[in-house]
């Protein structure tokens, strides 16, 4: 099987296996411009986890920005109490130039690994936040039978997201 389809369904997988077991309350959506994709997405997050000075949410979004579809999928780790927290996040987007990711000869596939390193500000008491941050990436670009680091290229790009909790 494919690995970019074999990493996207486990992530699917995943992702509805802890949507499921986690109260309402603790859901939010949010657009990211830049950050775990290309351009912009828009993403879907949930707290799987929280304590005193951590908290842990995971995400996936879907960002399409003219013949291109990311799909960024990952967790988000936020340190520190109060309204200001450091944010760590680790990311999976596979992305497709040409929106056939079931056609690699009729578009280019990739797939980048993010690791963000930002600033949350998040109000105790507000369903509202907003955050930034830098996300180095590694861009893989896979052949139909395996993931080959012969292509891989570390880059980085900046991002911003604004989003609101919502539910109890």
């Amino acid at each position: 099987m494919n690995p970019i389809r074999l990493l996207s369904f486990t992530g699917l997988a995943l992702f509805l296996f802890v949507f499921q077991s986690q109260p309402l309350s603790a859901q939010g959506a949010f657009l990211e411009a830049g950050g775990a994709a290309p351009y912009y997405s828009l993403n879907y997050t949930h707290r799987i986890f929280a304590a005193e000075k951590w908290s842990g949410y995971i995400r996936a979004g879907t960002g399409i920005w003219g013949g291109r579809l990311a799909t960024p999928i990952g967790g988000t780790l936020l340190l520190g109490g109060g309204s200001h927290h450091p944010e760590i996040t680790l990311a999976f987007t596979p992305y497709s130039e040409g929106l056939r990711f079931w056609d690699r000869d009729a578009s280019d596939l990739f797939l980048d690994m993010a690791l963000g390193l930002g600033y949350r500000y998040q109000p105790v008491s507000g369903s509202a936040f907003v955050a930034a941050g830098l996300f180095p990436f590694l861009r893989l670009d896979p052949t139909t039978e395996t993931l080959s680091e012969e292509k891989a290229e570390l880059r980085v790009r900046g991002g911003v997201s604004v989003g609101w909790f919502f539910g109890g």
